[in-house]
């Protein structure tokens, strides 16, 4: 009677040993190494462990030169000889016996990691099990390729005789070269994503994208998952919403660990209105040491309907106190709305007040009696107002330039020019014969110009004037409009020549990356200047032209009188004083020394807060001593390097310490408001009558993750 197979029986080390007898459930063998002493040993039926250990402990050489020799050169595997049928064959195979005989017991071997798996009678489901656990990728690699079983007889894809070692694959022949190249394109993991994986996509394409919550509960986008996903489910609204509240909380500390190490910043705000709601939104901006502007969103909170100055305030101060940046933010840069304006006019706590007026108040009669109401509390919390540059000049260029021109002589034939323009792009954009008739004749799309966006408008009519007039002509027929005369073509041609600079103005302006509150006196000025030129040489727009300048003045006197405008602009290498006339000069060269010594102290006394002070380092007079006069010597020639400096890169600001702080003190403040305005255009997607089922506070939270993905690792 043939005795039952044990471990014993298809281990690597047998030949080492005899088999002597079964005893219960323990065989007993005799160790051929220890010859000519008789050593019998015992171990169990299903483990050869306690054999292992003998070899270890009286022959460690003979173990460390066969594990040497599998790590250098594994030893070649072989298929069975027998009919096979499944794919998973070609990463397993069988070991050869000292006499050369394929040793088919049921136990194959993992090409990849030798590990010895059970197959017995054929069957391959340990093997599938081992691969797709501890080798997942080749695992989803061999799903695609033979998602229908091999009816073929694997072997005969190789020599009867050669090795399938680490060689190219036994199915690779079958395989046609152009799926091969899809497969190396592809994500060998794409079939093989755990759930908690797949929520993380699902989610992270929800926030990225700005899509709607409801698409997790649409029929076919849960089909398509579950398909690509093997079966997998999409994850449920109140999973979405667990997980958004976790990713906003590691989004916050995040922002908040940033911001703490940020000596001064900027906030933009503004207000949004949507489907009878109305949303507060503000972000923040900083300058890294680098020079690089950072940017992030705080806030998109919903606030009544109807607003008052009063709404904007106790917001501003609840967003800044929520990042503990109240004492770090040098200015807010918000809209000409007349809410903000009134709030910052009546709370601001910007030094414009004139001194005759300030008292002092007994702090414990205001806290006993309310005297002073909440507001008193409210403006000492509410940092400096800069108004939106931009938006200043497109109202001066929309209103005042637009009143100046449609009064003038011209004024009737800059109406039917501008009508005429308006036909043809009405047309274009609301019939595609029009629209193909442009790209044809003009070789080039007309875009609608955006309503109370001047610079939208002037662009519209630059590109029609660009034309010839035998296009124009052809173009105004084939559209079935008015065609224009020449004195309509020439007026326009004019019109956009003369107001090239107020175009490019306002596109300066609108920048955030590169663009700082410095760049606002120097592009107005350039403006003025090059207006003046082309008055001298215009037939139409002198008059215009003259009313266009005073407008700048009157709406930009704020900043024209701000020092701290002026001091962003002297610290700019691109401008320094080139700017001003040579008897101001001297004026802003002393007050940015002033400047340069008040950052070298303020940074002193943060690297020295919280330390013990030596009662040496506390005087300064005498001889060796580093008082102030000593510092503003130094702060002085330091100043007056960087002004005779001729190098307008940002970077030969490294070269002058003190005049770099000074750069990011005042050049941290944008002159436009529009990344807020970019975060509210997020949000369009998601407040839809699909979206809108997201709480006021979720869909905060959305719009937030979104804005500082680049920031932030909480969508990783």
């Amino acid at each position: 009677m043939e005795r039952a197979r044990t471990a014993f029986d298809h281990w690597m080390h047998r030949h080492h040993f005899t088999f002597r007898d079964t005893r219960g459930r323990n065989i007993t063998v005799q160790c051929n190494l220890c010859l000519p002493k008789i050593n019998i040993l015992s171990t169990a039926r299903d483990s050869t462990s306690n054999l292992k250990k003998h070899l270890e402990c009286h022959s460690p050489c003979l173990m460390r030169k066969r594990q040497h020799t599998e790590m250098s050169e594994p030893e070649p595997l072989f298929l069975p000889p027998k009919r096979l049928k499944s794919a998973v064959w070609e990463h397993f195979g069988y070991l050869k016996d000292p006499g050369g005989t394929i040793t088919v017991d049921g136990y194959p071997v993992c090409r990849m990691c030798r590990k010895k798996v059970s197959a017995r009678s054929g069957n391959t489901s340990n093997m599938m099990h081992h691969l797709r656990d501890h080798h997942p990728k080749e695992f989803a690699k061999m799903n695609r390729k033979h998602s229908v079983p091999c009816r073929k007889r694997l072997r005969d894809a190789q020599s009867s005789d050669g090795p399938s070692n680490y060689g190219p694959s036994i199915l690779e022949n079958q395989t046609e070269e152009s799926s091969e190249a899809k497969e190396a394109k592809a994500d060998p993991t794409i079939y093989y994503q755990t759930q908690s994986r797949l929520n993380a996509l699902v989610f992270n394409f929800i926030v990225e994208d700005v899509q709607p919550i409801s698409i997790l509960e649409q029929p076919g986008f849960r089909k398509l998952i579950e398909a690509l996903s093997r079966g997998k489910k999409v994850m449920s609204r109140n999973a979405f919403v667990t997980r958004l509240d976790v990713a906003f909380d590691k989004m916050k500390g995040e922002i908040k660990a940033k911001l703490d190490k940020v000596q001064t910043l900027c906030t933009t705000a503004d207000i949004w209105s949507v489907q009878d709601r109305s949303y507060f939104g503000m972000t923040c901006h900083w300058l890294e040491d680098n020079l690089e502007r950072k940017s992030a969103a705080l806030a998109c909170t919903r606030i009544p309907i109807s607003y008052t100055c009063e709404t904007i305030i106790a917001k501003i101060q609840e967003i800044h106190s929520s990042y503990n940046i109240e004492s770090k933010v040098q200015a807010t840069v918000t809209d000409n709305g007349n809410n903000f304006v009134k709030a910052f006019k009546e709370f601001s706590s910007e030094d414009d007040q004139e001194v005759e007026d300030s008292r002092f108040e007994d702090l414990g009669s205001i806290l006993c009696d309310g005297e002073m109401g909440g507001d008193f509390f409210l403006s000492y919390f509410l940092p400096p107002h800069q108004r939106c540059a931009a938006q200043t000049l497109n109202l001066i260029a929309s209103k005042d330039l637009a009143d100046a021109v449609s009064k003038g002589p011209s004024g009737k034939l800059h109406s039917s020019a501008t009508e005429k323009c308006a036909a043809i792009w009405h047309k274009t954009h609301s019939s595609t014969e029009a629209t193909e008739a442009m790209e044809s004749i003009a070789k080039m799309t007309i875009t609608v110009p955006c309503l109370n966006k001047w610079s939208s408008e002037y662009y519209a009519v630059n590109k029609l004037m660009s034309l010839t007039d035998s296009q124009l002509n052809e173009l105004t027929e084939a559209l079935g409009v008015s065609g224009f005369t020449p004195d309509e073509t020439a007026y326009l041609t004019e019109y956009t020549d003369v107001f090239k600079p107020v175009a490019f103005a306002l596109d300066l302006l609108q920048g955030e990356e590169k663009c700082f509150l410095g760049i606002v006196i120097p592009t107005l000025l350039t403006l003025k200047r090059k207006l003046e030129e082309k008055a001298a040489n215009t037939r139409l727009f002198s008059k215009v032209i003259e009313d266009t300048v005073k407008a700048i003045d009157s709406g930009f006197k704020q900043v024209f009188d701000s020092s701290d405008a002026r001091l962003a602009t002297a610290t700019m290498p691109q401008f320094r004083l080139w700017w001003l006339p040579e008897d101001e000069r001297e004026a802003l060269r002393a007050q940015l020394i002033t400047e340069v010594v008040q950052v070298d102290q303020g940074t002193e006394e943060t690297e020295t807060n919280g330390g013990s002070v030596h009662e040496d380092e506390f005087f300064s007079y005498g001889p060796g001593s580093s008082g102030n006069k000593s510092g503003k010597r130094e702060a002085a020639e330091e100043v007056w390097l960087y002004l005779q400096g001729t190098n307008k890169d940002l970077k030969c600001l490294n070269e002058f310490p003190g005049v770099k702080k000074v750069f990011i003190k005042f050049n941290t403040t944008l002159p436009s408001s529009s990344p807020v305005q970019q975060l509210f255009s997020n949000g369009a997607n998601t407040v839809t009558p699909k979206g809108n089922h997201l709480s006021d506070e979720h869909f905060e939270r959305v719009l937030l993750l979104r804005y500082n993905s680049k920031i932030t690792t909480a969508l990783e």
